[in-house]
């Protein structure tokens, strides 16, 4: 019977260690992922601030191009300050540029044509200005009509343009490996936890028929019972405390992808130690071991199988939950004109039930104003806001909502207070990370809601900031352009 029992365990050994392989793979690959996308999020970065570095340099050089013409043609002196100071500041820029571009042989050549252009057109700036603190005005003049001062600044801003260009290229370029990292691993994690069920399953089967067969004829299922709860306990007390480490470290993307991860590698462990206890039963035949053994096949693998599936629909969920953002990162807005008064109405109307059964009392401005922009983003910024003020109510006082605007300089600041519970001062800027929520949590949700927020309303050249106090209540301020620039509407 022995001989027996110890045939049957291979199997699920064998199909376990196969489970043990792929999920090897997918950590070895999650690895090699995040190593990645921590280079590109440098490269990413490098070429934003070369193309900052060039979009200054050919503002600096018309400042200083401006300084000597209001020189040139007032006299007053007060024009020579803000040209020194631009041609100062256009060969330090162009020096940081130079340094920027150095990983890019391509762009570090464009610079090294710059050079010696913004150095003449510089120079020519300085002569003429010489010329005419000298006395020698129409020499000065002489030099400015000459037409080589506009040939050197369209040359300039004909590099630095390409400069820009190409920076800009090279951060869709990186965005996009980014995009398809995230793919292959959301891939390979749905595919190897499927594989990993599969295996487990089919073990857990097998163990369940060689423990059934050996532990009938050495233990009683009292005495089983006798020691299981307490082993039960101990377990799940040291999974907690596990799983509260976890999220006391997980503050950044990177860990939040991993934590699953790392649970089911050491839900892993698990079916290997009850693999160890069967097969240390089934290999010194010990009827004391029975207990272990029979606990092992009965209890902890099929918890942790449980576990295992509950990790890789965690992960499932994140990834969405990045390509979420990712997608509309690489959406194209879509201007169009917007009345914020009939938006509200819409939101409201949609959350009817919501605020009848919180008594919540809803006054929207009469005077709100229309805007140029993405109507999808909008509805979404404001949708998220209020569903998110309607579900953090104080319990037991009826709610109050209050939605006004405030125009300035082409900008409208859109403000959307609540009575409810508040947040606290440390957590006003954590709420709108990524998978991060604040104070308590009695709420469905993933903590991707506000994160979505800022996410479009930067996408929509605005910003988004909270002022709260706990128990009286939030105000979210939105501030957006009344018209979205062109340059937001392409996919950053």
């Amino acid at each position: 019977m022995l001989q027996t029992a110890l045939k049957n365990a291979r199997t699920p050994i064998l199909l376990m260690g196969a489970g043990a392989v792929v999920l090897a793979t997918i950590v070895a690959t999650s690895i090699s992922l995040s190593v990645q996308t921590a280079e590109r999020s440098k490269q990413i970065v490098a070429s934003r601030a070369l193309r900052s570095a060039a979009s200054e340099e050919m503002q600096t050089l018309l400042d200083a191009e401006t300084g000597q013409r209001g020189y040139l043609l007032t006299g007053q002196r007060e024009y020579l300050l803000p040209f020194q100071t631009a041609r100062d500041r256009a060969r330090s820029v162009l020096n940081r540029l130079e340094k920027l571009a150095a990983a890019d042989p391509r762009i570090e050549k464009r610079v090294g044509e710059l050079r010696p252009i913004a150095e003449d057109k510089l120079d020519e700036l300085q002569s003429t200005v010489e010329l005419f603190t000298a006395g020698r005005r129409a020499d000065a003049m002489e030099v400015v009509n000459s037409g080589h001062g506009k040939a050197m600044m369209d040359a300039a801003r004909s590099l630095l343009n390409t400069i820009t260009d190409e920076s800009e290229a090279r951060v869709q370029d990186q965005l996009n490996a980014l995009n398809r990292s995230v793919l292959m691993l959301r891939s390979l994690t749905v595919a190897g936890g499927v594989a990993i069920a599969i295996f487990v399953s089919f073990a857990i089967i097998l163990l369940l028929r060689a423990v059934r067969d050996a532990v009938r004829a050495r233990v009683t299922v009292e005495k089983l019972n006798a020691t299981l709860e307490e082993r039960v306990q101990n377990r799940t007390a040291a999974l907690t405390q596990a799983n509260d480490e976890i999220q006391r470290f997980a503050y950044i993307v990177s860990h939040d992808l991993r934590s699953p991860l790392v649970n089911v590698m050491g839900f892993t462990s698990e079916l290997e130690v009850g693999t160890a206890t069967l097969q240390k039963y089934f290999e010194a035949g010990d009827p004391a071991a029975a207990d272990a053994a029979k606990e092992a096949a009965c209890r902890d693998l099929p918890e942790a199988v449980k576990f295992i599936r509950s990790s890789t629909a965690k992960m499932d969920r994140l990834i969405n939950a990045i390509l979420k953002l990712s997608r509309e990162g690489r959406r194209d807005l879509m201007p169009e004109r917007i009345d914020l008064g009939k938006v509200f109405d819409a939101i409201t109307a949609s959350l009817a039930h919501q605020i009848s059964e919180t008594e919540t009392k809803v006054e929207i401005a009469p005077d709100l104003p229309v805007l140029q922009t993405d109507r999808l983003a909008i509805e979404q910024i404001f949708g998220n806001i209020i569903d998110n003020a309607l579900k953090y109510l104080q319990p037991g006082r009826p709610g109050h909502l209050t939605i006004s605007s405030h125009e300035a300089r082409g900008f409208v600041r859109i403000s959307i207070a609540d009575n409810g519970r508040g947040i606290a001062e440390h957590d006003l800027e954590r709420v709108f990370e990524l998978f991060r929520r604040a104070g308590k949590q009695d709420r469905a949700g993933e903590g991707i809601g506000l994160a979505h927020v800022r996410a479009l309303v930067r996408r929509l050249g605005g910003d988004v900031t909270v002022r709260s106090k706990i128990g009286e209540g939030s105000e979210f301020r939105v501030l957006l352009p009344r018209i979205l620039p062109k340059e937001q509407s392409a996919p950053s």
